[in-house]
């Protein structure tokens, strides 16, 4: 039998060595490398190498480290860590983020991130429509081979689209908010969910990728959250309950608002759909419970699904549609891995396998 061609990571001559280890109260240093397969015990305040969390400490790091290609890799939802990203990448650190706040941020610090990519990258597929899918990739891929997008629309959030499919199913908004926090879907704030503020935030790092000059406060988004909550605010004192135990109890007495839309679109023989769209001519961006006829193509997310369909010359009238999960530590972890292969691709060697 002919030898099975190997197209997987070993093709790439790469050697990955994590040196910083850090969450929002301590960070673990090594030039030599940490063992991440004991994160709880490497980020044990006390323990070898592990200090207080200190951004300017890190930077600091990062600048006397030996080691030839430095990656800063951002998980967090921090604007703190997100206004480091222009210095880091002007001193030739790379960034690789599912943080939206620089690409969705004020256009100062968007600008600034993008003017310092002069000798190293920033990748952040992760933080616009579809999370771990490739969306951004697709359509810069596009763009820059001649072909012009006209229009994005679908469901760009995964934990909209569970909570949504959750609710059409028979489960009560506040339950369903409640089992996407168990499953890991949720923002570090559950508000940033049911107000619209993540899909404002994938909709101008969308924007701007399609050449928009968009702010958060030019994209209008129906929210799931309902008016009379508009001012809640959790108790923050100690021995409080978490923040999503407090936000399911004080929405449940208003489950059936949603319910009841969802109910009234089934009754019309529609299915009412978490619609965003950014059409690039007129330069609108919108997110609105849209009720479609059943057989719409963005009618068919399960479960978290995100649905992207994507207008441009080529693909036109008929779009471009990419989807799947959308929500979820381990889709996200699957597209910040895929950008570390991405820039890896343009640091090192590809080794094109021979057949034998």
């Amino acid at each position: 039998m002919p030898g099975q061609i190997q197209t997987g990571l070993s093709d790439l001559r790469l050697d990955f060595k994590v040196t910083g280890l850090s969450r929002s109260s301590v960070t673990a240093y090594n030039y030599d490398g940490l063992d991440i397969g004991s994160v709880a015990e490497t980020l044990t305040p006390g323990a070898d190498g592990c200090e207080s969390t200190d951004l300017e400490e890190l930077t600091s790091f990062l600048n006397e480290d030996f080691n030839g290609n430095r990656v800063v890799i951002d998980c967090s939802a921090e604007q703190e860590v997100a206004d480091m990203y222009p210095r880091w990448l002007s001193t030739g650190v790379h960034v690789i983020t599912a943080n939206k706040k620089a690409g969705s941020g004020p256009n100062e610090l968007y600008a600034a991130v993008r003017t310092a990519q002069e000798g190293a990258q920033w990748y952040y597929e992760t933080t616009g429509p579809g999370s771990g899918l490739p969306v951004l990739t697709t359509i810069k891929d596009m763009v820059q081979s001649g072909d012009p997008v006209q229009k994005v629309e679908g469901i760009f959030s995964g934990t909209v689209s569970y909570l949504i499919n959750a609710v059409a199913a028979g489960t009560p908004l506040s339950a369903a908010l409640k089992s996407a926090d168990a499953l890991g879907m949720l923002e570090p704030d559950p508000r940033d969910d049911l107000t619209g503020l993540d899909v404002k935030r994938k909709m101008v790092v969308l924007g701007r990728e399609l050449g928009l000059d968009m702010e958060i406060s030019d994209v209008q988004c129906e929210e799931l959250l309902p008016a009379e909550l508009a001012d809640w605010a959790p108790d923050t004192s100690d021995g409080a309950l978490p923040l999503v135990d407090q936000l399911v109890a004080v929405l449940e007495p208003y489950d059936s608002q949603l319910g009841g839309k969802l109910a009234a679109a089934v009754a019309d023989s529609m299915t009412l759909t978490p619609l965003c769209t950014v059409d690039v001519a007129s330069g609108v961006a919108s997110m609105a419970l849209t009720p479609l006829p059943p057989d719409n193509r963005m009618t068919r997310a399960v479960d978290n699904d995100n649905i992207i369909a994507i207008t441009s010359g080529r693909y036109s009238p008929q779009p471009l549609v990419i989807q799947g999960p959308g929500a979820g530590a381990d889709i996200t972890a699957s597209g910040l891995f895929a950008d570390l292969l991405h820039l890896s691709r343009t640091l090192v060697e590809w080794t094109i396998p021979k057949i034998e």
